[in-house]
């Protein structure tokens, strides 16, 4: 997955790294790397490339998980349901590596981050949010997720954090009654020019007001090092808005 090899680039393992999916392009020298497939794995180059450490994703990957440990390959898997589980992994992989210095100081660079952001907003008004991340259907981020962390922690209140799935379809029904102060779209889902030229998104305050934030897909939806700078790009724009 893209978040763990962002993840273990950030431990400094760099030279370690002999394999890595279609989809992993950050930092840039992933790019380098041998390919595996992407949503769908190549399981025989995974074994010739003889790893001793196949590092997955839990929840997200269990097929194929389960698949690698049946011929035997070494898998070691790590949570991302939250920002916690984001620090708590980066420091379990730090020790499983013998990089437990670096992962020190990543985490706790990450932790002064939020913490910064945390001063910051702390006080302040929460605006309700609503995350986008589809289209056709309409699909959010609801709660016990680790954008949802985000969201919370960058000074907001998510709309949708009563759903009953971590990523709930949504009406647009369910849209307009809750009509967030804010809007946030990954780049690239939606064209900015077809929310002004639909009357039923026009009919939200967000979109009447401008207060739409367009944000890099890969930093927002990547649970990894990068979610730090999700929270500190949300607060700065929300905030920054709140009080002109």
């Amino acid at each position: 997955m893209p978040s763990a090899t962002e993840m273990l680039f950030a431990l400094g393992l760099e030279d370690r790294i002999v394999g890595v999916t279609i989809n992993c392009n950050w930092p840039p020298q992933a790019k380098a790397k041998a390919k595996i497939g992407g949503f769908f794995l190549n399981l025989e180059k995974i074994v010739s490339l003889r790893p001793d450490m196949v590092v997955m994703v839990a929840g997200a990957q269990d097929q194929s998980i389960a698949e690698l440990r049946s011929r035997g390959l070494p898998v070691t898997t790590i949570r991302s349901g939250s920002l916690a589980d984001i620090l708590s992994e980066a420091e379990r992989l730090g020790q499983l590596t013998g990089r437990t210095t670096e992962a020190e100081e990543l985490t706790s660079g990450m932790r002064l981050r939020l913490a910064s952001v945390e001063a910051k907003v702390r006080g302040l008004a929460r605006p309700t949010v609503l995350v986008v991340v589809g289209t056709k259907p309409l699909v959010v981020v609801g709660e016990n997720n680790f954008i949802a962390d985000i969201i919370d922690l960058a000074g907001a209140e998510n709309v949708a954090a009563g759903a009953e799935t971590a990523y709930p379809q949504y009406s647009l029904e369910a849209l307009l009654e809750s009509d967030p102060e804010y809007i946030i779209f990954p780049e690239g889902l939606i064209d900015p020019a077809e929310l002004g030229q639909d009357p039923r998104w026009q009919s939200l305050s967000a979109v009447a007001g401008g207060r739409l934030l367009f944000i890099d897909p890969d930093v927002l939806t990547r649970p990894g090092p990068r979610s730090v700078q999700a929270v500190e790009q949300i607060a700065e724009f929300i905030h920054e808005q709140e009080t002109q």
